[in-house]
């Protein structure tokens, strides 16, 4: 647990009058439940937008939603990345997975069915029962002892269908179970298969339910060694075409390709760019344990503004409506107007429009609704959540690090790239990458000899080439020449404008080292 920059072991009081708390945890659960959810309380913040947090969905590891089309590798992920089966794992090329399972750490192999699993206060899992029996009886908990699972969690979900099996015989609205995962895990990952590109209408539908939560979505193009190089360019580019429609943002996806199994590579071609991309997207879940308190603290932020924005709103529709007569007339032109409504309040309370939700979800909302059931703005409440968000908040951002530094957050331990860095994977973390593997090769001695008769050929003079005469040969690199005076200032050694022997080889070896990456 992190702790305040304090030596104390109970709560006191800064110097701005603010409360310390123990741990940033700590920290965020009372900030919510004093400050911020009183005003979603009072405004009916959990009807429109989403429920209540418990104080689980502060502590809880971060958690991973992978989703996709049926058949896509979902399962097969999992079983990868944990490198064993979790408890009731099936895998096949029809619909298998026909439950959300919640893989979690646990001493020992067990599963608990959704009814179990939604009563249990320590985990971040309570508020799925507002879904529903029908939900319930298709939610899952699995436990198992896995080193991967002691730093993050992962959600395995139900292949998404095409057709009336997808929207009507799923027995509740899959995509408000989608959503209320999106707007909690940190990491969301799609899966696509080379083979099945095509994103149906029911899918399209699923990844819109994330809106909101765009920048914690990764893709994955899986499967890819069974197509040639050209095909996978194909498929590249047809996968970006699609995703173009269906995720709304100026910024491209990232697509990370490969094949997510350890089945033999049936394209040796393609090894490279595999251990790249799966090095890439291994360290990016690896780091979610070092991340996921400043996400929390992020999303508390948001839905902070939030609440404040609807807080507004509400109060403006409670007092536009008339006393005694026209009450409904009022409250239809309320609603047609809402964003005519929207500007007039970011104008008086100086509020970005970015922060309003979607007036069209807004208007559906709000057309069975009493106005007249509303609550006013409680301006002592409002100073409150103003103080959450301008000192409450940014403190507990601003701390996380060196909390971080003084108590140490691990990575999680993600066996394909955990341990030493090989000539096969790397944790591309402090600088390293694929190329850093080899520094130790480069950090020997060249060997002078073997380049004496190389040296010969520029007809040194008294056992040194000028500048010109090094010149000629370093640029026959195509390095550039900003690279190539670093490396002439490293290799005249004793700076009098030449080279002699030992320094054009050790010109020459940094020059190589630059070519190879390093």
């Amino acid at each position: 647990m992190l702790e305040w920059l304090n030596d104390a072991t109970s709560s006191s009081t800064d110097k701005d009058g603010s409360k310390v708390h123990e741990s940033v945890v700590e920290g965020l659960q009372e900030l919510y439940r004093k400050k911020l959810f009183p005003v979603e309380k009072d405004h009916l913040f959990h009807q429109f937008y989403s429920p209540e947090l418990a104080d689980a969905d502060f502590a809880a590891a971060p958690m991973i939603l992978l989703m996709g089309q049926y058949s896509t590798g979902k399962s097969t992920f999992i079983r990868h990345l944990l490198q064993r089966d979790y408890p009731g794992l099936r895998i096949g090329p029809e619909p298998t997975t026909d439950k959300f399972v919640c893989v979690l750490h646990g001493e020992s192999d067990s599963t608990t069915p959704g009814n179990a699993l939604v009563v249990d206060n320590e985990l971040p899992f309570t508020q799925l029962s507002h879904f529903g029996n029908a939900f319930l009886s298709r939610l899952e908990a699995a436990r198992l002892p896995s080193p991967v699972l002691e730093g993050v969690t992962l959600i395995d979900t139900p292949g998404v269908l095409s057709g009336e099996k997808q929207r009507i015989k799923r027995g509740y609205e899959f995509e408000a179970v989608v959503k209320w995962f999106a707007d909690r895990v940190d990491m969301i990952i799609l899966l696509f298969d080379v083979s099945k590109l095509d994103i149906s209408d029911e899918f399209r539908r699923v990844i819109q339910a994330t809106k909101g939560n765009d920048h914690k979505i990764s893709i994955l193009l899986n499967k890819a060694d069974a197509v040639t190089t050209q095909q996978l360019m194909r498929v590249y580019g047809a996968l970006m075409w699609s995703l173009g429609k269906v995720i709304d943002t100026p910024e491209v996806s990232r697509v990370y390709v490969g094949s997510y199994w350890d089945e033999p590579l049936k394209n040796e071609k393609f090894r490279e760019l595999f251990e790249q991309e799966e090095n890439d997207l291994y360290t990016k879940i690896a780091q979610l344990p070092r991340s996921a308190l400043v996400r929390k603290v992020n999303d508390l932020i948001k839905r902070a503004r939030l609440a404040k924005v609807h807080a507004f709103l509400i109060d403006y529709f409670y007092n536009g409506m008339p006393y005694f007569i026209g009450q409904a007339k009022e409250q239809e032109r309320m609603i047609a107007d809402l964003p005519a409504i929207y500007n007039e309040i970011a104008v008086k309370w100086g509020i970005p429009l970015g922060d309003f939700p979607d007036p069209r979800m807004m208007q559906q909302i709000l057309a069975p609704m009493d106005f007249c059931s509303f609550k006013p703005l409680d301006p002592e409440r409002l100073k409150s959540l103003d103080t959450l968000l301008s000192v409450d908040l940014p403190k507990l951002l601003q701390l996380i690090p060196e909390e971080q530094a003084r108590h140490g957050i691990s990575e999680a331990k993600i066996a394909q790239i955990s341990g030493k860095a090989s000539p096969f994977a790397v944790m591309k973390v402090d600088g390293h990458d694929e190329h850093s593997v080899h520094q130790s090769h480069w950090r020997r001695a060249p060997v002078v000899q073997e380049l004496k008769a190389e040296f010969e050929e520029l007809q040194p003079t008294d056992g040194k080439i000028s500048g010109q005469q090094a010149r000629d040969k370093m640029v026959e690199s195509h390095l550039p020449s900003n690279v190539l005076h670093r490396i002439w200032t490293l290799a005249d050694v004793d700076k009098d404008g030449f080279l002699t022997l030992p320094e054009y080889a050790l010109a020459v070896h940094l020059m190589r080292m630059k070519l190879h990456g390093q």
